[in-house]
């Protein structure tokens, strides 16, 4: 969104403003702020002047962490008096003072955020309030990671952000194009020295589900150190994955019902309420039966814990297509406790 949209939107006249929810633990309003606030910042140190004598003289502070830093996170507000109410009153005025003479887009990542929590739904309200009231000058994009919770999000009649007909749409993945983008950089940067093999990239790619940040990143490592191949430098890119993100701790948490369940979804054909299904896993963990109701209270907390969501390409897919890799190759060796 950064480097496509963002470039093409401003081309075309809009000012931008991107928002991570995953930027901020303290609340997604504040995200919401800061992105905004971002993209009104003067430019100029004429404009910086003139802002600094608009400061406002009250101060909000709540405690937690913004990306990376932890501890307090101070916002500056005219008259505070609590912080989801300011936050609200600051999304909005920030959407109208950004759409008062340019057209805005408004790039929201890890929408789903927003529906995690009723404290998130209230800021979906607020956004929502901003949204429409300021509708025929803004435009938005929802991203999100898991498909499950950004439906809700436009399709539940109760959720603040509610859009009846609005469909959620999938990145195209990217292809054999990419590789052989990658590849002619690979020889520029080697000086011709060395090549990427096509297909060997092709495969590297289609087994991290077509994402192009770890490949990218594989093709780096390949770079930096010549005596890899694509698919040792793409198995290192993997298992650097697992440490950052702990997929081993994340597996030793999970029931063995759902560790099971994570397995059978790597097939293709997976469909969790088959009966053939049930029979399968009561089969492998000694039970004499496995209700429908287990299967979905386990499909649910799957669900909640991004783990595996509903996709229009099957009936579920995994969340982190590394952690699915990571399940294929290592879960198996990984030991666990039987819960």
């Amino acid at each position: 969104m950064r480097k496509d949209l963002t470039p093409a939107a401003q081309a075309a006249g809009y000012r931008v403003a991107y928002v991570d929810l995953w930027q901020t633990t303290v609340s997604p309003a504040l995200a919401i702020v800061r992105g905004l606030e971002e993209a009104h910042e003067p430019k100029s140190l004429r404009e910086r002047a003139a802002a600094k004598l608009r400061e406002p003289i009250k101060k909000l502070k709540m405690k937690g962490s913004v990306g990376e830093l932890k501890g307090e996170a101070e916002l500056e507000f005219a008259d505070a008096k609590t912080a989801t109410a300011e936050l609200g009153l600051r999304i909005d005025e920030l959407v109208g003072k950004l759409s008062s003479k340019h057209p805005l887009l408004l790039l929201v990542d890890e929408a789903q955020e927003l529906a995690r929590t009723e404290a998130n739904e209230d800021v979906a309200k607020s956004l929502r309030t901003a949204l429409t009231k300021h509708r025929d000058c803004v435009r938005v994009v929802y991203t999100g990671s898991s498909r499950s919770r950004l439906s809700h999000m436009f399709s539940d009649p109760q959720a603040p952000l509610y859009a009846p007909g609005l469909g959620i749409i999938d990145f195209p993945l990217l292809g054999r194009d990419l590789v052989e983008f990658a590849a002619a950089k690979f020889i520029a940067a080697t000086g011709g020295t060395r090549v990427l093999d096509i297909e060997a990239g092709v495969a590297v790619l289609d087994r991290m589900q077509h994402r192009p940040e770890p490949f990218l990143t594989a093709v780096m490592h390949l770079l930096a150190t010549p005596e890899l191949t694509l698919e040792q430098a793409a198995e290192n890119v993997v298992k650097a994955a697992a440490g950052q993100d702990d997929y081993e701790g994340t597996w030793r948490s999970l029931t063995e019902l759902q560790r099971e369940v994570l397995k059978l979804s790597l097939a293709p054909d997976f469909k969790p309420f088959a009966r053939a299904t049930a029979h399968a896993i009561a089969a492998k963990l000694g039970l004499k039966q496995l209700p429908l109701s287990t299967l979905q209270s386990v499909m649910r907390a799957l669900d909640d814990s991004n783990l595996l969501s509903k996709s229009p390409r099957g009936p579920y897919e995994f969340d982190d297509h590394l952690f699915k890799r990571w399940v294929e190759t290592r879960a198996d060796d990984t030991p666990v406790k039987k819960r």
